[in-house]
């Protein structure tokens, strides 16, 4: 439905996302209405041209629901009276504007495009004061041209709202000149969008510009799938399958990127983007200065301090006090020596008590310490298990958002002696760089990680590349220590570890005649090591209703734990029957169905969601992977706020998409976090991604129990999947060429 209006006035207009609630005068009729959407900055008197549909508010009643719309220039004297005196026009009032109008008539806008000079027609208006109105009348003219440009080229009224906010006034020329630019300046905005909107101002297939974006999609592309570089073959192939043109050209065009570094190549026929070349060989330039040793502790104040850490642990459930094993007190005196030192491990070998015996050493020797992890769970967890403050690295650094860089790096160095820093396994390429730069030589560096988790989101896989270089002081534990055996979670980590399917315990059978869901599915019966559950999911059809009913009601129940902030439901993957959409939307209409919300793409996020920070955004001070819960929403204004843990965020209405419900994540995106309970699910859907890193992984976020909800073949599967992970790094290399032989 497309109606014909001016704009009499504006009831709400947010200036970050657009969203507005116009009253309106039909054009034909003069019927007065409501229109809610989402619109530039307008003025009474504007025209436009909106399409929608007609809804009902229960409470401001029938509403235009506007899902487009189109500038038009005012056509007849009072619209344009109204225009030029709404407000449009800044120091331009009613008064002003109807001595224009009655003078010039029809002919008003003509005159302050064209003929500015007959200005001077008009009584009393004095030559500052028409400079001054000129001035207003050009600026308001380059906002529209702007906003005539985008529309006119079908881009939605929320994607020109956020064009015209990153570039201002130069949008149009910005397009104009290189609509690719867009798939680097803006967030969402990819190669394949930004080619559709070039196309419709005329680039051919083979323009520079299109070229060169197009072998640019290609390596983004690759670093979404972990890749520092492609052989030049690759990144041929993958070019010429997007941009379908002369192959001739991308090859002329990849030598040009290459001669002016904008693809950086290694003389091997290894072509990256110019920031991974620099961070890989950063990295590797940063670890060899760390690696002279620094300032030797007494070896006498080493032995008393593993001594203190072993009396403070006491003594464990059979009496016998708590003593580190020689495998144990070697690495310590071994990591308390070292500029750089690697500490790996998988769960129950002892990778924490090592931790708290190096930390008694530097707490005994007066050294300073600042511990760290990549993410806010994560960082939050190292905090729990030391009894040291930790920190994510983004905060550690301190980020810069105005001049996006971290305040900490080479040139201002951390101030501490020693930096300890868990779950290195997360950590990509471009971090693990900036880490190092905020390290000074002298500092002690400390990194653990397990490396028979998942390798790191970003691209690179910097921890088993440390491993690989063999350039890296390293301690791998590899014994499971007694009282970690009486756990099956820990004791199943390692069965997968070794390709052994798991060993469960029978943990459901069928709902009795009459009984409640809270002893349903969960078998009753305990054991010593009996926390690790199946589920079998059968054909998986009523999967997420069960579910959402097993973390609602049963688990609750059964074992007292809170579904929201106990409870964590991880899944291989977002789509499909057994994704995160399905979960999450069965999980919500569980655990919080009528709260109020807003609509954001097909979705609800109500007050009380829990939800998840898809994306670094350092303006907000959030990052990837950060969870809290939606603490308020504004229908009005169209945001909500979001506690993180203290940190309440607020996101206009264009910024959600960098959230989602997180009832139920992916098991990617768990990495680091820790949970009482967690609900994995694999089944069949995910048969394309199982493989035994995934199983483990997800396996080693539980801390007291783990319900392995799917079918047996499917696990079967992801025990016996092992493929190595490929991606295209050299950092082992590197390493092992700037250090050499002098880190041991």
């Amino acid at each position: 439905m497309i109606h014909k209006a001016i704009v009499k006035t504006i009831t709400f207009h947010n200036p970050d996302n657009g969203y507005s609630v116009l009253k309106l005068t039909e054009a034909l009729t003069d019927r007065a209405f409501t229109a809610i959407g989402v619109f530039p900055k307008l003025s009474p008197g504007e025209m436009l041209e909106v399409e929608g549909e007609w809804t009902k508010h229960e409470t401001f009643g029938e509403q235009f629901k506007a899902k487009g719309y189109k500038l038009l220039a005012p056509d007849n004297l009072e619209a344009m009276e109204r225009y030029l005196g709404g407000g449009t026009l800044k120091g331009v009032g009613p008064a002003m504007a109807s001595k224009l109008v009655k003078h010039f008539g029809l002919e008003t806008f003509e005159v302050l495009d064209k003929h500015p000079e007959r200005l001077s027609e008009i009584p009393r208006l004095t030559g500052k004061a028409r400079a001054k109105l000129m001035l207003a009348w050009h600026d308001n003219q380059s906002t529209r041209e702007i906003l005539y440009f985008l529309q006119a080229h079908n881009l939605s009224a929320g994607l020109s709202a956020r064009i015209s906010k990153h570039y201002g006034a130069d949008a149009a020329n910005v397009l104009k000149a290189n609509p690719y630019q867009l798939a680097e300046d803006i967030w969402g905005i990819g190669f394949l969008r930004a080619d559709a909107i070039a196309r419709k101002l005329g680039f051919g297939d083979d323009s520079y510009e299109r070229i060169k974006a197009g072998l640019a999609h290609a390596l983004t592309k690759a670093t979404e799938a972990g890749h520092v570089f492609l052989p030049r073959e690759d990144l041929l192939e993958k070019a010429l399958a997007l941009l379908q043109c002369a192959p001739e050209k991308i090859v002329f065009t990849l030598d040009g990127l290459a001669v002016t570094d904008q693809v950086r190549h290694d003389g091997q026929g290894r072509y990256f983007p110019p920031y991974l070349f620099h961070s890989e060989r950063g990295i590797a330039r940063r670890a060899a200065q760390l690696c002279f040793s620094p300032k030797a502790i007494p070896k006498g104040l080493v032995n008393e301090s593993i001594q203190a850490a072993e009396a403070a642990f006491g003594k464990g459930k059979d009496g016998r006090a708590f003593t580190y094993s020689d495998q144990q007190k070697a690495g310590i005196r071994d990591a308390v020596g070292r500029g750089i030192f690697l500490l790996t491990g998988g769960p129950g070998t002892g990778k924490t008590t090592t931790v708290l015996g190096i930390l008694e050493v530097f707490k005994r020797a007066g050294l300073k310490v600042k511990l760290a992890a990549p993410t806010g769970r994560a960082a939050k967890r190292l905090s729990e298990v030391t009894g040291h403050g930790a920190a994510t690295i983004h905060r550690l650094l301190k980020f810069d958002a105005v001049q996006h860089k971290f305040t900490y790096d080479d040139l201002a160095p951390l101030p501490t002696d020693v930096l300890v820093v868990d779950e290195l396994s997360m950590i990509d390429t471009v971090l693990m760089y900036s880490l190092l730069k905020g390290v000074k030589p002298g500092t002690r560096l400390i990194l653990i990680g397990d490396p028979d988790q998942l390798p790191s989101v970003g691209p690179g896989k910097v921890l088993a590349e440390f491993i690989r270089s063999g350039a890296i002081p390293h301690l791998h534990l590899d014994r499971i220590f007694r009282q970690a055996e009486e756990s099956l979670i820990v004791a199943n980590a390692h069965r997968i570890h070794q390709g052994i399917a798991p060993v469960t315990v029978p943990a459901v059978r069928p709902r009795a005649d009459g009984e409640s869901p809270g002893h349903s599915e969960v078998d009753a019966r305990e054991n010593s090591n009996g926390n690790f559950h199946f589920l079998n999911l059968g054909d998986g059809l009523d999967a997420p209703a069960r579910i959402a009913t097993l973390v609602a009601e049963t688990l609750p129940a059964r074992f007292g734990y809170s579904p929201l902030l106990d409870i964590q439901v991880l899944t291989p993957m977002n789509q499909g029957p057994l994704g995160t959409l399905a979960l999450n939307a069965a999980l919500q209409a569980k655990l919080n169905p009528n709260s109020e919300g807003l609509d954001v793409r097909e979705r609800v996020i109500r007050t009380r969601d829990k939800v998840m920070q898809l994306r670094n955004n350092y303006d907000k001070n959030v990052f990837n992977g950060d969870i809290g819960f939606v603490s308020s929403v504004s229908k009005t204004a169209r945001s909500l706020t979001v506690d993180f843990d203290g940190e309440v965020v607020t996101y206009a209405y264009e910024d959600l998409e960098q959230l989602s419900l997180a009832y139920a994540v992916t098991i990617h995106k768990s990495q680091g976090s820790e949970f009482k309970a967690v609900v994995m699910i694999m089944g069949r859907a995910h048969w394309v991604m199982l493989q035994r890193n995934l199983l483990y992984t997800g396996i080693t976020r539980a801390r007291e129990r783990l319900f392995l909800a799917g079918q047996p073949d499917a696990i079967q599967k992801a025990v016996e999947n092992n493929p190595a992970v490929a991606r295209n790094t050299l950092l082992a290399e590197a390493l092992r060429e700037e250090i050499g032989g002098y880190a041991f």
